[in-house]
């Protein structure tokens, strides 16, 4: 929903003096064609703290987003330290998204604390009877949510990282276009 890979390339750009285009877009989920392991979490640390965390441009127009989706619940699933989530709920509605709740979870775990899976979560929120739409950027997540959730639509957003990945349940989209021209007009359901 918010352009992450953008903001924090601008951030550690700067911080890191690196000469590297605006629109650098990485190759790896780490950055590690561009910084080392330690240069990542240094780099993160001060991503977190800056404003830059909380100030995110869209990477989907929140109107056209609102319209197609805003009359079902929407939760957001974001794997950031807990800690940083009341920020993210600020950026999500500053941005213009409406949503139900925003939630931290995935298979990064921060100061040791163990968190749950996004599957775990949607699985909490999950209402009877109601379909599930999932879209995330990692495989591991896809995979996650399609195995307690089989009959849910997932789609994994194409980055240069998962690009090799390939999986005949999990739809592919190139970008945010893709899954809102895909359900047209949705049904209630």
């Amino acid at each position: 929903m918010l352009d992450f890979d953008g903001g924090f390339t601008r951030t550690i750009k700067d911080y890191f003096k690196l000469d590297i285009k605006d629109d650098y877009i990485p190759e790896s989920f780490w950055f590690s064609d561009l910084l080392t392991k330690d240069q990542v979490m240094e780099g993160w640390d001060y991503f977190l703290s800056s404003n830059a965390f909380e100030q995110l441009n869209p990477i989907v127009d929140p109107e056209h987003f609102n319209a197609k989706f805003g009359a079902y619940p929407v939760h957001f699933i974001t794997n950031i330290p807990p800690d940083c989530l009341e920020r993210r709920e600020k950026n999500l509605r500053n941005a213009g998204f409406k949503f139900d709740s925003a939630h931290c979870a995935g298979f990064i775990n921060y100061d040791g604390n163990s968190s749950k899976t996004k599957a775990e979560v949607i699985g909490e929120l999950h209402q009877e009877e109601k379909s599930i739409i999932f879209v995330d950027d990692h495989p591991d997540n896809c995979l996650n949510v399609l195995e307690s959730f089989p009959d849910a639509e997932i789609w994994l957003m194409s980055r240069p990282f998962n690009a090799d990945f390939e999986h005949p349940e999990i739809r592919r989209a190139r970008d945010w276009e893709d899954v809102l021209g895909h359900y047209g007009t949705l049904a209630s359901n």
